[in-house]
């Protein structure tokens, strides 16, 4: 199962459903509005500000798009342009993962 945002570019996949659920109205808009500002997203020209792009070599490309202070997305580009979200989660969740800010 999954969703499109407001455009036929971006699908949230089923598996954040969970995480939008329970999120007070206020912090999904704010998760939803950054999510629908990736309409323009381009791969290949500048990174906004609030995207980091990483490559590692054992699984493919993906980026992180910081939403604010608490909350960020981990989404991918296909083959067709489209834009995938794959994952909602809170920044503590990574600093408790890996030590650091990200």
């Amino acid at each position: 199962m999954s969703y499109k945002v407001k455009s036929s570019r971006i699908t949230i996949l089923g598996k954040v459903f969970p995480g939008l659920d329970v999120l007070s109205e206020e912090e999904r808009d704010r998760v939803l509005g950054a999510i629908d500002s990736l309409e323009n997203f381009n791969p290949d020209g500048p990174m906004p500000p609030n995207v980091q792009k990483f490559t590692p070599t054992h699984i493919p490309t993906f980026y992180l798009l910081h939403v604010d202070p608490s909350w960020r997305v981990i989404f991918n580009v296909n083959e067709q342009n489209e834009i995938e979200i794959s994952h909602l989660f809170m920044q503590e969740r990574l600093d408790y993962m890996f030590g650091s800010k990200n």
